[in-house]
């Protein structure tokens, strides 16, 4: 955080710094407002990183808030700033609002808020905390949002979370999304491509096995690293109509069984990989058997991560391998996608309604 600054004093002090910055090549620009409301902890710096990269992308009026309610002062501290990004020879400018709040003050940050939020410009909250947590400032911040942008990295409980969501979903007029979830995208476009034809397709509905390897590293902010592929087994199995029957663990592996065509019972393993290279809980392969002996195996090449080597065979063919490339993975390209896409997928609310009812204690990171 900067200089402390009076609450009423914000404007003024982004009126002075934008006096100070100008010169040629400079522009103050704002797409949108971004909230970004969490405890404060040690994903402050990871969530200032994140918004750091939004505006490479997106120039917005960044409100990051932090509380804690284990505070007992009785001061808020507010502070003003820009954060700057270059595009081309052009040096782009956004505004930065930092507040600070303890328990004492926190029902105050709407009303402390509302004053710098940019009229006319789509509002986007990233709601960094439990929401199956009650917190009623949340709700009134929410109530501003044309967007709510959740991280099932905060759930303590991935089936309350699920139930909680679903919830806001049913009584909210706002669109909601996870950080998790957007993660996931591009292995879920490979999948959809890998089994585009017919042919493919045919051979997926008839999968007995698929195992899913993850990176299983933890970090000071992320330590749910499962999330991903739990939403990428779930995703599979509603797409090919399986129902889901329980869920148990061997170890460090987790494994969900589902019922396909017939009572032909699927597995699907997540197994729990260590590596410094990715971020964690990036999907690093996912291997598929199917009742005809035809196995798929997609895997991110040792030399290059964001290549993914796609391997076919059957017990009369072995297709040769071919590559398909990723994004690069970096911080806060998750938020990036949401901020661009609209309204709530309803693949993930799918997800979500069928996590809602699993036993936590199984779902738990390993």
């Amino acid at each position: 955080m900067g200089e402390i600054i009076h609450p009423a004093d914000i404007e003024s002090e982004l009126d002075r710094i934008w006096e100070s910055f100008q010169g040629p090549n400079k522009m103050r620009a704002s797409l949108f407002n971004l909230i970004i409301y969490t405890k404060k902890g040690q994903r402050y710096s990871y969530l200032k990183l994140v918004a750091k990269k939004i505006i490479e992308k997106f120039p917005s009026r960044i409100i990051l808030i932090t509380y804690d309610r284990y505070c007992k002062e009785h001061e808020i501290h507010t502070s003003a700033s820009i954060l700057t990004t270059n595009e081309g020879e052009n040096e782009i400018a956004c505004d930065l609002i930092e507040m600070d709040v303890c328990a004492k003050h926190h029902s105050r940050i709407p009303f402390i808020l509302l004053p710098h939020i940019s009229p006319d410009l789509p509002i986007y909250l990233v709601y960094a905390n439990d929401p199956a947590q009650d917190n009623s400032t949340a709700l009134e911040l929410e109530k501003f949002a044309d967007r709510v942008i959740f991280d099932s990295e905060s759930a303590s409980d991935l089936p309350a979370f699920a139930r909680a969501l679903l919830k806001h979903q049913r009584h909210s007029h706002t669109d909601i999304a996870d950080l998790n979830w957007a993660r996931t995208e591009e292995w879920r476009q490979l999948l959809t491509n890998v089994f585009r034809s017919p042919e493919d397709l045919a051979q997926l509905e008839r999968a007995t096995k698929i195992s899913i390897h993850y990176n299983s590293r933890q970090t000071n902010y992320l330590h749910h690293t499962n999330i991903q592929s739990i939403y990428i087994q779930a995703w599979v199995a509603i797409q090919l109509n399986w129902e889901f029957t329980h869920l148990l663990k061997e170890g460090a592996v987790q494994i969900f069984s589902y019922k396909g065509e017939e009572g032909r019972v699927v597995r699907n393993s997540l197994h729990p990989v260590r590596v410094n290279t990715l971020p964690s809980g990036r999907i690093l392969s996912i291997q598929i058997e199917t009742m005809c002996a035809h196995h798929y195996y997609l895997c991110r090449s040792s030399a290059s991560p964001h290549h993914v080597i796609i391997k076919k065979s059957s017990p009369k063919y072995c297709a040769l391998p071919v590559h398909y490339v990723l994004e690069r993975d970096k911080s806060g390209e998750s938020l990036v996608k949401e901020v661009c896409h609209k309204g709530t997928s309803t693949h993930y609310i799918n997800v979500l309604n069928m996590l809602k009812a699993m036993d936590q204690k199984e779902l738990s990171t390993p």
